[in-house]
C-alpha cells in the first residue's frame, strides 16, 4: 500500500476508510448540534418554570411575555368572540417565529387577573383539560399539528381564579397562520406581535436560523 501511495495510487481501503471516517465525523457533528439545541431548549424551559406567575404579572408585558384576558369569551360583550382566538394564535405564531416566549391567558393588559372560568363554560369539557385541548386543536387546525410540540401548557390558581400559562419554544421552520384566508406570517417584535408583508417575511426568514 505504501508503494502504491508513493506511485500516486490511492488504495481502495484508504478511500473506504476516508469516506467512512468522514461520514462518522459528520454524523457526530449533527448529533452534537441536535443535543446542544435540545439542551438549550431544556435550559430555557427550566428558567421559565422558575419564574413565579406573580413576578411575571408584576413585570408586565414585553418582547417575550404577553397577556390575554381570555381565549374565546369576550368579557365586554359577554359572549363567544372567535376573533379573540385569532389574537391568541397570532401571539403564539409570533413567539414561535421569534425566540419563543410566554403567553398568559386570564390576565388583562393592565395585569388584572380575569381568570378563564368563563372560557371553560364554552367548551365541551369544561375544565383545564378541555381548555388545553381547545388550544392545541386551534394550533393544529390553523398552523399545523407538528407545532403543538412547541407549546408547554400549565395552569395556576391565582387570586382565586384559574390562569393558563403557555411556554412557547421557537420553531425550527417558518410558522404561517391561516385564519379563513391566505397564510400570514407573524413576528413578535418589542412588546407586540405584528404581521410582516411578503418582502419583510422573506428578508427575516433568510436571516433567521430555523434549524
Amino acid at each position: 500500500q505504501m508503494r502504491f501511495s508513493l506511485l500516486g495510487y490511492t488504495p481502495k481501503k484508504t478511500i473506504f476508510y476516508a469516506v467512512v471516517g468522514g461520514l462518522m465525523g459528520l454524523a457526530g457533528a449533527l448529533i452534537f448540534s441536535v443535543l446542544q439545541k435540545r439542551h438549550l431548549q431544556i435550559r430555557r424551559l427550566h428558567t421559565a418554570l422558575e419564574e413565579s406567575l406573580e413576578s411575571l404579572i408584576t413585570h408586565g408585558e414585553g418582547p417575550r411575555l404577553e397577556f390575554k384576558s381570555s381565549f374565546r369569551w369576550d368579557l365586554n360583550q359577554e359572549k363567544v368572540n372567535k376573533a379573540l382566538e385569532g389574537g391568541v394564535l397570532k401571539t403564539l405564531a409570533g413567539f414561535m417565529n421569534a425566540q419563543g416566549g410566554t403567553l398568559i391567558i386570564g390576565v388583562d393588559d393592565q395585569g388584572k387577573v380575569t381568570g378563564i372560568e368563563k372560557d371553560y363554560k364554552t367548551l365541551k369539557k369544561k375544565n383545564r383539560d378541555g381548555f388545553e385541548l381547545a388550544i392545541m386543536t386551534a394550533v393544529s387546525l390553523h398552523m399545523g399539528p407538528e407545532l403543538c410540540q412547541n407549546l408547554h401548557v400549565m395552569f395556576h390558581r391565582f387570586n382565586g381564579k384559574d390562569v393558563c400559562r403557555i411556554l412557547v419554544s421557537p420553531a425550527r421552520k417558518p410558522v404561517y397562520l391561516k385564519l379563513g384566508g391566505a397564510p400570514r406570517f407573524y413576528l413578535r417584535t418589542g412588546g407586540s406581535t405584528r404581521e410582516l408583508n411578503i418582502q419583510e417575511a422573506m428578508s427575516y426568514i433568510s436571516g433567521r436560523d430555523f434549524s
